[in-house]
């Protein structure tokens, strides 16, 4: 009997002294996990080019390869999220939607936890049949681009699902520095009107310390090489990128594009300045990394739309009547209206916005992801309503399906004000109530 309990008595203190470090094991602090994942999507023929309706043929080769990018990003055991950026103009709902269902089914994450951007370089391919009415394609060229955009979906769905699997232990920290080279373009309006000079980053580290991924920001059009040049580029965002990853060896750099709808880069027009400015760029980044804040292991995602409403038929006709363009986009745009009559019965009444808010660490960071080509005016309200908060607000992301003004802008017109929507194939502009209820509906998101 005693040498039974003396066996029980050390079998129990051996438990006793495995289950301790389980114990602290299990009561460890969330931390977080990252995966990054690059892809070349670089069309492998010449396509038409997006961005410029003055554009006279298709591209002629590569100067600098495109790329879709993707961060995987868990904080704790929490749910997955990921952030994808891609060196083209814009992305389309169609898209998105159809890469977030299949992303979904494959992943299970949920639509909040799915963030796209696009750069806005105008040196990438068309996609789906976005800014149509400013293109005069063939058939042949047309069914091209589908093709392309059908590869662009699958191409999606395997960087994120490449970065998901990737995931490992690493470190969040943000920063922000300064750029110069953006400059407003809405000059007959406003010849010293708004910029947003801010270069808001996020810098992953890996377990080991060394950087994963630097996530970086800019409010500028990608439009330092214009319509002459037609090889496929990233423009100064595309050559930000490069430089810091060779500056960085390992890591991947990921550029989200800001509210820049009414900046254009300053001076422009050649390889040589589109160099200068990337390079201008990446050095902003170089410069805050050393101040970086840690973030705690938290994220909170969500996600709404709201509902932009276009003017009515009296006002469409004032609008459509002074519109001072080429005859070829009018007759283009009735043409694609008399087409959206015929299979609904009517024009659409509303554009609907996406809207997305990922909030890192509690307070430490938000970023504010919205729809469309918006102006610099929404990311000063939203950092002038949020005192204390770092708020980071990029446009371009899930949905670019036109411009988006400020009521500022809407009120003083022009090409961002309303006039750009006929090359978009939208009704017409915005009504005045956009720019409220686009922040509305962000104060919502943040607050839940």
């Amino acid at each position: 009997m005693d040498h039974l309990n003396r066996r029980t008595f050390l079998q129990a203190m051996g438990l006793t002294a495995l289950a301790a470090p389980l114990a602290r094991a299990n009561d460890a602090p969330a931390s977080w996990r990252a995966g990054v994942a690059s892809l070349d999507i670089t069309p492998q023929r010449s396509l038409w080019m997006a961005g410029f309706a003055l554009r006279k043929q298709p591209s002629q080769g590569t100067a600098l390869p495109l790329h879709a990018k993707a961060l995987a990003l868990q904080a704790g055991r929490g749910p997955v999220a990921v952030l994808v950026t891609v060196d083209l103009l814009g992305l389309t709902a169609g898209i998105t939607d159809r890469v977030a269902a299949a992303v979904r089914r494959r992943h299970g994450i949920a639509r909040s936890a799915l963030l796209f951007n696009a750069s806005h370089t105008h040196c990438g391919p068309v996609v789906d049949e976005q800014l149509s009415v400013a293109y005069d394609l063939s058939a042949e060229q047309w069914d091209a681009l589908r093709e392309y955009t059908a590869q662009l979906e699958r191409h999606l769905i395997a960087v994120i699902g490449d970065a998901v699997s990737r995931l490992a232990p690493a470190s969040l920290a943000s920063a922000q520095g300064r750029a110069y080279f953006a400059a407003n373009r809405r000059v007959a309006f406003s010849p010293d009107g708004p910029v947003d000079h801010a270069v808001p980053i996020l810098k992953v580290d890996g377990d080991a310390g060394a950087p994963l991924a630097i996530v970086f920001g800019y409010a500028c059009h990608n439009t330092t090489l214009q319509d002459g040049f037609v090889q496929y580029h990233g423009d100064y965002a595309g050559v930000a990128q490069a430089a810091l990853q060779r500056r960085h060896p390992g890591a991947t750099a990921l550029f989200v594009m800001g509210c820049g709808a009414d900046a254009n880069p300053k001076p422009r027009g050649t390889i040589a300045l589109v160099e200068a400015h990337g390079t201008a760029l990446a050095d902003a980044v170089d410069a805050a990394l050393p101040g970086a804040s840690p973030i705690a292991p938290a994220l909170h995602t969500a996600y709404g739309t709201v509902e932009l409403p276009f003017v009515d038929a009296a006002a469409r006709e004032r609008w459509h009547a002074r519109l001072d363009i080429d005859p070829i986009y009018l007759r283009r745009h009735a043409a694609l209206m008399a087409g959206i009559v015929r299979r609904d019965g009517r024009l659409p009444s509303f554009q609907r916005d996406p809207l997305q808010v990922w909030r890192f660490g509690g307070r430490d960071l938000t970023l504010v992801a919205l729809g469309g080509e918006v102006v610099v005016d929404y990311a000063v309200r939203l950092a002038r309503e949020h005192p204390g908060q770092r708020i980071w607000t990029a446009g371009y992301s899930n949905d670019v399906f036109g411009y988006v003004p400020s009521r500022r802008v809407l009120d003083e017109g022009g090409y961002e004000g309303g006039d750009a929507m006929i090359y978009y194939g939208r009704p017409g502009p915005f009504t005045d109530v956009v720019e409220d209820r686009i922040i509305a509906g962000v104060n919502r998101l943040m607050a839940g």
